[in-house]
């Protein structure tokens, strides 16, 4: 039996991060019983294909391991397990193969589950999925040699795809289970009569969002759906950070930059009086009809990478998505959106549908700038195939993608969610926006804004918020010098000794620039954003 040393199985090598490395690791750090994992495999495939014979890590991912299993007869499939920080523990591993079984019965190309254990009480001693192994080649392992016709093509199946999921019907906002999985006072029926055998099979039960089971989260007794109703959907975004506010939340400055722009001490109490502020407002940020379809709880990929992409090699077209773990259905307006692969690579949107070119003078560049040129060119193509396909064919998608306000909605309720850290900014200026745009919004015509700001306040804020996001733009270039360091403070492992010099030399060079400025200086001392420290969750 070849199988790599249990060490390396258990532990993660595909990185190092730069600080709180022990930390990372530890939560990083799974062992398990690898017999018990290959037999378990092997019963999984019904014994069909002999035993196990060799067992190596195929990937590390933010919340994963993936580990590819040979076995006697060449047959090869996958098992995923997931790290201790992978939240919520039984829920995201029942939903996740739960929700691959659900597409697959809908002809959406996802691997097929074999076994799966969303508890750690068994044999293996940790929650596992078994399943196929991606049929094509990985998107990611591609891309660099696609032709124009393979990126359209690409962009075709895609948008053919994208379209069934904004077609199914679902009843609730949540995330999807076996009915056998989860216990029925927290089940919300599927909501497809015309599929009995599907309606028999799943439900909609509790949202397996990791921002909802997120440290100490997981503890609080919380909301956490299925919902029927939108409007109580967006308030328990908020009332989990409120509630998590109210107990962990403690007085504190933002990291450095942010720190040195006066704005002093923050204060968890802010805070919660602006999420007070967000609850107000979620009654009338989407349309009040629940049939409207912007209202319509849909599912769709949750981290559409090109890791998770798989094409024939052929054709170009799509022969499996991977990666469903945290998959959420929710309403439409705030589902919709460019998925990552698919994005816009330029910072402005173009009003007209204008079909990318290379430059004529491609050939004469060097070849760096050549490489750089074609990559933009590919990503443009991509986009633009993207979202001329979408127009054509997805007319839920394109709505949505068309409403005015559409960013700035999905913003208000991504800040309302996010965890207290200092930052009163951002989720400020979201509110502010939203109120600025309240006649823009749907149904509010005799209704007056419930959050006012006087002209006065409006005008200081401004001015913070173009100081705050000028820091953050500096923070950001800050990373791409260090080997773009994620900020988490990962980095590829032969960029590793690299990116500790770069670091060293990048802290040098702005404390050099801080000297002769004592508030500066203690900004920089005491909030250095790339150190080890102690963590909040």
């Amino acid at each position: 039996m070849d199988t790599t040393d249990n060490a390396s199985l258990f532990s993660y090598t595909s990185g190092r991060y730069l600080f709180n490395e022990n930390v990372r690791l530890k939560e990083r750090h799974v062992e398990f019983n690898v017999e018990a994992l290959q037999r378990a495999a092997e019963a999984s495939v019904n014994n069909k294909h002999g035993k196990v014979i060799s067992m190596k890590k195929l990937a590390e991912g933010g919340f994963n391991r993936v580990f590819v299993l040979v076995l006697q007869n060449g047959f090869e499939l996958i098992a995923k397990i997931p790290y201790h920080i992978a939240r919520p523990e039984y829920f995201a591993t029942a939903s996740e193969a739960a929700t691959l079984a659900f597409l697959r019965l809908r002809g959406i190309p996802v691997p097929e589950v074999y076994s799966y254990s969303a508890t750690a009480e068994n044999p293996v001693g940790t929650e596992y999925i078994l399943m196929e192994k991606a049929p094509g080649v990985c998107l990611a392992s591609k891309w660099v040699n696609l032709q124009d016709l393979e990126i359209r093509r690409l962009a075709h199946s895609f948008v053919e795809l994208e379209t069934k999921f904004f077609q199914i019907p679902f009843s609730a906002t949540g995330s999807l289970y076996f009915k056998k999985d989860i216990p029925s006072s927290l089940q919300a029926p599927l909501d497809t009569e015309e599929h009995a055998t599907e309606a028999n099979q799943f439900c909609i039960g509790p949202i397996a969002d990791y921002m909802f089971w997120y440290g100490r989260r997981a503890s609080l007794k919380l909301n956490r759906g299925p919902w029927k109703n939108h409007v109580e959907y967006l308030q328990s975004i908020a009332k989990k950070e409120i509630d998590w506010t109210q107990r962990y939340g403690k007085p504190m400055k933002p990291d450095f930059p942010h720190n040195d722009l006066g704005l002093g001490i923050q204060r968890p109490g802010d805070h919660l009086r602006l999420l007070e502020c967000y609850q107000l407002l979620t009654p009338h940020l989407l349309p009040k009809d629940p049939a409207h379809p912007f209202n319509q709880p849909t599912l769709r990929h949750p981290d559409l990478t090109p890791s998770n992409i798989f094409i024939t090699p052929e054709t170009g077209r799509i022969s499996c998505l991977i990666d469903w773990q945290h998959a959420i259905i929710q309403p439409q307006l705030l589902a919709a959106g460019y998925p990552r692969a698919f994005e816009n690579p330029d910072d402005e949107l173009s009003p007209e549908l204008v079909e990318p070119k290379l430059p004529e003078d491609l050939e004469s560049l060097q070849v760096e700038e050549k490489a750089a040129v074609c990559e933009l060119y590919r990503r443009r193509l991509l986009f633009f195939s993207y979202r001329v396909l979408n127009g054509h064919f997805n007319r839920h998608h394109i709505a949505a993608l068309r409403d005015p306000l559409l960013l700035g909605r999905q913003m208000l309720v991504d800040r309302a969610g996010r965890q207290w850290e200092g930052n009163l900014i951002t989720l400020k200026g979201a509110i502010m926006r939203t109120a600025q745009f309240w006649e823009h919004l749907p149904d509010v015509k005799s209704v007056k804004c419930p959050v006012q700001f006087d002209q006065m306040e409006l005008d200081q804020f401004s001015e913070n918020e173009d100081d705050w996001l000028k820091m953050s733009v500096a923070v950001e270039q800050w990373r791409k010098r260090v080997c773009n360091i994620t900020e988490e403070g990962w980095v590829r492992n032969e960029d590793y000794e690299e990116a500790k010099k770069k670091l060293g030399d990048l802290e040098e060079e702005i404390r050099l620039q801080c000297e002769g400025d004592e508030e500066d200086i203690q900004a920089f001392r005491t909030g250095w954003p790339f150190r080890d420290r102690e963590e909040v969750d």
